[in-house]
């Protein structure tokens, strides 16, 4: 069944580019793609993690044929283009000089964990934190609000990139950068990165070759990265293991969890309101907890690719639904990126990342409360210029 599973991938992948018309920034493409590269490397790459069956190869086919479906059915219908507001000075100002004065406050955090000192690797100990090893310091300390407002306002000036805001580029990357290099984060540090290259190639600087020529940067930073994080020790086969634990492993972890097996209705799905009635005291009933449990099949992790919350929840009909709710969601989303809306652009620069980790767990809808906050910010420069907010005159847009 696998065999066929990676043939229904590679024909949704070429139907998806030729539809997108060969951008491979579609939803469809890229979880068509996505889903062929991990088929194919399990076939490839040596490793001992259990067979794939039919418990995850059955779910994962009706995932991708149905979102792609959708997704390209929303992408090929023709909406209103609204209106074309563009962020006035005044706001991108603001913007910029509140991600200035709030970057102290992100230095002194990582002061504070450092000294902290339970282990003797910096690397280690902001790690340790950020994945809430830690019972001295909040894990969503790790994460401020602000961090929004520094990429948010990193994106505008890029989109509008010129010699007049380019050191404002370069010092807003290197503030998100140092906040994803504290936080011990792959998933900040790739959202960085694949926002900044969807941006490059809807402004066509960036073309399909400097995009591959990323990717491979990416996976040897990545891989870096992992070997800091580790304390540098020298691991034997280090390529085969991380694609193996960190590509291969969550959709065998997957087979491993019983659908409709829940104690509350949808509580993982939407984990967001469980936890909104739990904080105001409308309930006694705790959210569960984000940092999933570990399995061992036979290595150890924690991830269960995209489906995990639906499947667990209500099983393969929640697949179905939120299969087809996701395709058409992120279509649209796409589809108006496609049209120059700076808004949708920024909006799907953030999903981005989502959707390219789809292999190893679902991340948009049950970080709900995080997504919302981000278009709420990413709207806020736009609101401030349409109703001419704190000043009279922000008609002039730099760059």
């Amino acid at each position: 069944m696998l065999t066929f599973t990676i043939f229904i991938c590679f024909f949704i992948f070429v139907l998806s580019l030729i539809c997108s018309k060969y951008n491979i920034f579609s939803p469809s493409v890229i979880t068509s793609g996505i889903w062929l590269i991990i088929m194919i490397l399990n076939i490839i790459i040596p490793n001992n993690l259990y067979p794939l069956s039919s418990n995850f190869l059955i779910p994962i086919n009706i995932w991708i044929s149905l979102f792609c479906f959708f997704s390209l059915l929303i992408q090929s219908l023709t909406f209103s283009s609204g209106s074309s507001i563009q962020p006035s000075q005044f706001a991108r100002n603001l913007f910029y000089y509140i991600s200035l004065l709030t970057f102290p406050f992100l230095l002194f955090k990582a002061y504070e964990i450092i000294q902290l000192g339970s282990v003797s690797n910096w690397m280690g100990q902001l790690r340790i934190v950020a994945t809430g090893g830690s019972k001295l310091i909040d894990q969503q300390e790790t994460s401020p609000f602000y961090i929004i407002i520094w990429l948010v306002s990193y994106l505008i000036e890029l989109y509008y990139f010129s010699e007049k805001n380019k050191k404002r580029v370069y010092v807003l990357f290197l503030m998100y950068f140092a906040y994803a290099l504290i936080s011990m984060s792959k998933t900040n540090f790739l959202s960085l990165f694949l926002s900044t290259v969807l941006i490059l190639y809807f402004k066509n600087i960036f073309k399909i070759k400097h995009i591959f020529i990323f990717l491979i940067a990416l996976f040897v930073f990545f891989q870096g990265f992992q070997s800091f994080r580790s304390q540098g020790k020298n691991i034997p086969n280090q390529t085969t293991k991380f694609v193996t634990l960190y590509l291969l492993s969550s959709p065998v972890a997957f087979e491993k969890i019983t659908d409709n097996s829940t104690q509350q209705w949808g509580e993982n799905t939407f984990r967001t309101f469980y936890a909104i009635k739990y904080k105001l005291g409308f309930s006694d009933i705790k959210p569960v907890d984000q940092i999933l449990p570990f399995i061992y099949i036979p290595i150890s992790t924690n991830t269960y690719t995209i489906l995990y919350p639906f499947f667990i929840d209500f099983g393969i009909a929640g697949v179905i639904f939120f299969s087809i709710f996701f395709g058409l969601l992120l279509g649209f989303i796409f589809k108006k990126s496609q049209e120059s809306s700076i808004i949708f652009i920024i909006i799907y620069s953030f999903i981005l990342p989502q959707i390219v980790m789809q292999f190893a767990g679902e991340m948009i809808i049950t970080n709900l409360s995080l997504n919302l906050k981000r278009i709420l910010i990413v709207m806020l420069p736009f609101i401030i210029t349409k109703y001419n907010l704190f000043s009279k005159n922000q008609n002039k847009v730099l760059g």
